[in-house]
């Protein structure tokens, strides 16, 4: 039986479809020769080169039989994909050919390879390029593993759902940060508590599309608010609307939204920084990104950003939320030079009183 598989998967493996492909597509293929051919052909005989250290190189011994049962499994798997390639020619159906092509690609282990060893977020095209349908089939796997349970962890706990929009259900992946302030130029975690410094100039935000959609028609929404500006009137809370964008276009790879790209045909609302005033507690800012259905004039949004009613805006303007983000913020020492420098009202002191 072993031999007969051994036999059959070599007349079926003849076709080299991951190879031919590989050589069309940067992606697809391992960067590194030295580690490709070792992972394809067997273990080199100082050891596997992706092992950094010389000691560890040289005391690796690989399984008995690893490279013989891998050829074997690589050659049976690869006339898969070359069937799966087959049905894939006489397919039209645009959601059908994505599923297809994440089916005969997935088992590809150069395209595991890249994906397992590489940076997710702040991708490299040639090894992780996203229009491809495998690697946005494994970043959506990726994501609510982890990435998505944590945002919609910290929504909940912090109460920014249901205070700002009743719920989400997550579409696309939204990362953040601040890199045009103090060098803080990392990704920041949902809840984060962020200085006023850090927070001085707009943020960059990430957009990663898993979904099948046309990016030269798709248009998005981002707002930032801030459902914690006291209202004293009302012995309450109000949401302020801190920034603003419409009709922003992304790709499945440059989707970097930030305020160098942005005109007078995306700003609805220019940024305006957190400047929480003293003992009035911690501040939550809501990133929220919606889809267009459409282009619109930012001239025609009417906004009370004093009073920012963020549900009745997306109803409106029928936007579909996507995705979310949010950082806290609280006073801190820096807060009146960040109110100096955006020529706002110098900042309340709350104090406890008696009632």
């Amino acid at each position: 039986m072993l031999t007969r598989s051994i036999h059959t998967s070599r007349a079926l493996g003849q076709a080299k479809v991951w190879s031919s492909l590989a050589e069309n597509s940067r992606s697809l293929r391992i960067r590194s020769e030295s580690i490709r051919k070792c992972i394809l052909e067997g273990t080199f005989p100082g050891g596997p080169p992706s092992l950094k250290r010389r000691f560890n190189r040289l005391k690796y011994n690989s399984p008995e039989k690893i490279d013989e049962t891998f050829k074997i499994c690589y050659d049976f798997l690869q006339s898969k994909a070359n069937q799966v390639y087959d049905q894939l020619s006489r397919t039209e159906h645009p959601k059908e050919i994505e599923r297809l092509l994440v089916k005969a690609e997935l088992d590809n282990p150069e395209v595991q390879y890249n994906f397992q060893y590489n940076e997710k977020v702040d991708n490299d095209p040639d090894v992780i390029d996203y229009e491809q349908p495998v690697y946005r089939f494994l970043g959506k796997k990726h994501w609510e593993a982890g990435p998505q349970m944590l945002l919609m962890q910290r929504l909940e706990t912090l109460a920014i759902i249901p205070d700002t929009l009743p719920t989400l259900v997550p579409r696309a992946e939204i990362n953040l940060k601040f890199p045009f302030s103090t060098g803080v130029n990392k990704w920041i975690e949902p809840g984060e508590l962020l200085s006023s410094n850090t927070t001085s100039f707009p943020p960059a935000i990430k957009i990663q599309e898993y979904e099948l959609l046309d990016p030269k028609k798709q248009y998005y929404t981002i707002l930032v608010v801030n459902p914690d500006e006291p209202d004293l009137e009302n012995d309450s809370f109000r949401t302020t609307l801190n920034y603003g964008l419409v009709n922003v276009q992304v790709s499945y790879n440059d989707n970097v939204v930030d305020a160098r790209k942005c005109d007078a045909s995306n700003v609805i609302a220019d940024y305006l920084p957190p400047v929480p005033e003293k003992n009035a507690g911690r501040q939550r800012f809501a990133v929220w990104v919606f889809r267009q259905p459409s282009a619109v004039q930012p001239q025609r949004c009417v906004l009370n950003r004093d009073a920012f009613d963020i549900r009745q805006f997306a109803k409106q303007h029928s936007l579909l939320p996507v995705g979310a983000h949010a950082w806290r913020s609280e006073w801190d020492s820096n807060v009146a030079n960040v109110r100096d420098k955006y020529a706002l009202p110098k900042g309340r002191v709350f104090a406890r009183t008696r009632s």
